[in-house]
């Protein structure tokens, strides 16, 4: 089963104001009269007695996501865990009686083999790559509904009152049959826990309430008549998971494992790449749950972060930058100095052999946990990734003045130690690359030899300033072919697009301005002039006006392409220019909204898995 974030917390200020309306006695009394038939039969039903909840029922979860919201772990994960919980319990009880040193607690990998729990830290932690970490929590009491566990500290309270209330009980210690009669139901509670932020009250063995302490019952009481909503009890409880578990419940084997490869910029935020992938990886999830629920493939995403190990110029552009206007200069010294690094003689060989060594150790750390894996690997690369990446695959060496040390120029020659599936370029500035170390790029000799990458697929948005189109450099003719256009995700069901426009009145339709005076002025695109419409601007964001669909040559009485001079696979692979309108502004969000895009994640989903579809 896979794992499903939670509604949101229902502690809003709007489900605060309105759902906890409990009062004083009266109050009790009046909702107490409006006790309906069902809540009447429901009680009639219920156990006599509670007993302690199994490991079946007991469901652990964690905090992750963008959303940052609590997510079940599935069947055989969770049961797992619990087994490692209760032996660690049984552990420090036995400690408080002896002395002596407590073993290590025992880790449990879990999530299909990415992350191990730290049962004492309640963490889980990410094995392949460093600075993940998620919260875990044990769940055994959830708000009714949303099915959002109480944090673990309310909840053991909660247990032991409730356990303390309805368990049998040996002839010596049994309660009178007013408290432990379930059938014997009453409005009034048969037992009240108090925390600092709200109570529970008991009304039966099933009818546990939770009630906020915050508003003012008679107040709210007031507003609730007048809007005529009905009178609640506060927050439903309910004990167990929805869902036993189930060591059934787990997950099928990596078919795909695909390395995510940052661009520039990561050396101010290391963590970067890793939320990049992981919104990705959502995106790529969700899509999965919604059309392709049957589906058993599965994929996995590893963020490759390859920047902060290079020590490069050993800081002295940090030395050598002027205090005036200090904070732009530490942007720029932090991301497009990476370029310069690069295309450094000097540094540029260190790069790759950076990027090349973290490639190489992920892969024999994961083939090394997965004895006789077959499966497939890709490369998912961004801006300046996309080059580096290429140039370690081709074998591409670069005039490097400074010979590399003799483990560094090993790595280099072997290159990378696995196939490439796929390399999926986005935002790629790697044209530009080629175009500058050769004088006549050629169709003869392709851009990607399938023996060392079956496909090479370059995606890139209209309004990306540094991405660049692959295909003319091998064709000029290609220049007036459009590229290919990314189909809306699933057939063309918008429901779970999520790149509408940040800026008012954006005009999705228009042509770019072809001078700063006309940005703000409409253009009409279907009027537009074919040579204008690949003017410097144009050939940086690849013309506007494009039909969806395949792609279409301009309307020019003599084709671009002759007879054989046709590329074997299309490379430029363009998205819809949705979401982003014709402004600067547009140009910077553009070149980074790749990793939230349903439409580049649903475009790779199908190329990972190309019968997916069907």
């Amino acid at each position: 089963m896979s794992s499903k974030p939670l509604d949101v917390d229902p502690f809003s200020e709007l489900a605060l104001e309105i759902d906890t309306c409990e009062g004083d006695e009266n109050a009790d009394n009046e909702q107490s009269t409006q006790s309906t038939k069902e809540d009447t039969k429901r009680t009639t039903n219920e156990p006599a007695y509670a007993e302690p909840l199994t490991p079946e029922e007991i469901r652990w979860f964690y905090k992750g996501g963008v959303d940052k919201r609590w997510v079940e772990f599935c069947g055989y994960d969770s049961l797992r865990i619990e087994a490692a919980w209760q032996k660690r319990q049984s552990l420090l009880n036995k400690s408080n009686d002896k002395t002596g040193e407590l073993p290590p607690p025992e880790k449990v990998v879990v999530r299909g083999g990415m992350y191990d729990t730290e049962i004492d830290n309640m963490k889980c932690v990410s094995i392949y790559w460093p600075g993940e970490e998620w919260e875990i929590m044990r769940g055994t009491w959830y708000y009714d509904g949303s099915w959002i566990p109480l944090e673990i500290e309310h909840s053991k309270v909660i247990e032991e009152a409730h356990l303390n209330l309805f368990q049998k009980q040996s002839p010596e210690h049994s309660k009178p049959a007013s408290e432990t009669n379930a059938s014997s139901y009453s409005y009034k509670a048969l037992h009240t826990e108090r925390f600092s932020e709200f109570h529970v009250d008991w009304h039966s063995i099933n009818d546990v309430a939770l009630h906020s302490e915050y508003t003012t019952s008679k107040l709210m009481r007031s507003v609730t008549s007048k809007l005529g909503l009905p009178k609640t009890a506060g927050y439903r409880l309910r004990r167990g998971y929805k869902v036993p578990a189930s060591m059934e419940d787990k997950p099928h084997d990596i078919d795909h494992l695909v390395f995510v490869v940052h661009g520039i910029g990561q050396k101010r935020d290391t963590g970067k790449i890793i939320r990049n992938t992981t919104s990705f990886r959502e995106c790529i999830e969700r899509l999965k749950q919604q059309y392709f629920p049957n589906s058993n493939y599965r994929v996995e995403f590893f963020p490759v972060e390859w920047r902060s190990s290079l020590k490069l110029d050993g800081d002295i552009v940090e030395a050598i930058t002027p205090y005036s206007v200090l904070s732009i200069r530490h942007l720029l010294n932090t991301s497009a100095m990476d370029i310069l690094y690069y295309t450094s003689p000097l540094y540029g060989g260190e790069v790759r052999a950076g990027l090349q060594k973290e490639l190489n150790r992920l892969y024999f750390m994961f083939t090394s946990r997965h004895p006789g894996w077959a499966g497939k690997v890709s490369v998912l690369a961004h801006s300046l990734g996309c080059v580096i990446v290429y140039d370690i695959v081709t074998g591409w060496m670069g005039p490097e003045t400074r010979p590399p040390s003799p483990e560094d120029k090993e790595v280099l020659i072997q290159g990378l130690q696995f196939p490439i599936e796929n390399l999926f370029c986005l935002g790629s500035p790697l044209s530009v690359f080629l175009a500058l170390r050769t004088r006549s790029p050629s169709n003869k000799l392709d851009v990607m030899p399938q023996g060392l990458c079956k496909r090479f697929y370059n995606i890139f948005h209209w309004s990306d300033p540094v991405a660049y189109r692959m295909e003319p450099l091998l064709e000029r003719g290609y220049s007036k072919i459009e590229p290919v256009v990314i189909p809306p995700y699933g057939g063309g069901v918008d429901d779970l697009q999520i790149e509408p426009s940040s800026v008012p009145n954006a005009d999705q339709n228009l042509s770019p301005p072809e001078t700063d005076e006309r940005e703000d002025s409409p253009v009409d695109g279907s009027n537009r002039n074919t040579e204008k419409g690949w003017s410097l601007w144009g050939l940086v964001r690849a013309g506007w006006n494009v039909k969806e669909g395949a792609s279409s040559p301009t309307p020019d009485s003599n084709p671009p392409i002759r007879p054989g001079q046709e590329l074997t696979q299309r490379l430029d692979y363009v998205l819809r220019a949705v979401g982003l309108g014709r402004n600067y502004l547009y140009a910077v969000v553009a070149h980074t909204r790749y990793w939230s895009n349903y439409d580049v994640a649903y475009f790779v989903l199908t190329r990972l898995f190309p019968t997916i579809e069907t």
